[in-house]
């Protein structure tokens, strides 16, 4: 797979250039941001939707454990043990999951994958299914590779971009049509 991508990624390049010469840039745009765009476009937008299910994930946690489940010394009038930060953390998280994966299966069947594969209750429940495993992965890794000596944000860093790829290439391979 990593042998291909070089060749992947210019051959969808390139078909986009010729989109412009023969339909225009406006055309192009609309095509790009269309379902039948080439696979690297498809995963670029679905960057981009993952941006911003990252940004409503975090901010529900950060909401979450700033108030009703402090997981934070700072917002807390006494100190708070690490048992009950770690607790307090992963429960905020639970919380904000649901809603960020829903907003992240509407976007996706609206802008980046063709649904019909499976019925419309088997792929919300497969979307579902295959985003709390990721989910989980991460929740149970991050500790793990930060116990291993690894800096937090690049073991983070690493786990969101692991979790986007083997997300994308489930969806639109098992879950979704295109």
């Amino acid at each position: 797979m990593l042998r291909t991508l070089p060749m992947t990624l210019w051959t969808d390049v390139h078909q986009v250039f010729r989109h412009v010469r023969g339909h225009g840039l406006r055309k192009t745009l609309l095509w790009l941001k269309s379902r039948d765009a080439p696979v690297t476009f498809q995963f670029l937008k679905y960057g981009a939707l993952g941006a911003f299910t990252t940004l409503i994930q975090v901010g529900l946690f950060a909401f979450f454990s700033h108030t009703f489940l402090p997981a934070h010394d700072y917002v807390s009038e006494v100190p708070l043990t690490d048992l009950v930060k770690q607790r307090n953390s992963v429960s905020s998280n639970l919380l904000a999951f649901p809603f960020a994966v829903a907003f992240n299966y509407f976007a996706n069947v609206h802008f980046v994958f063709t649904p019909g594969r499976h019925s419309r209750g088997n792929e919300r429940l497969l979307f579902l299914g295959i985003s709390f495993l990721t989910f989980v992965a991460g929740l149970l890794s991050g500790p793990l590779l930060i116990s291993r000596g690894l800096d937090p944000w690049i073991a983070q860093a690493g786990l969101v971009v692991s979790s986007a790829i083997l997300n994308f290439l489930c969806r639109k391979y098992y879950v979704f049509l295109k």
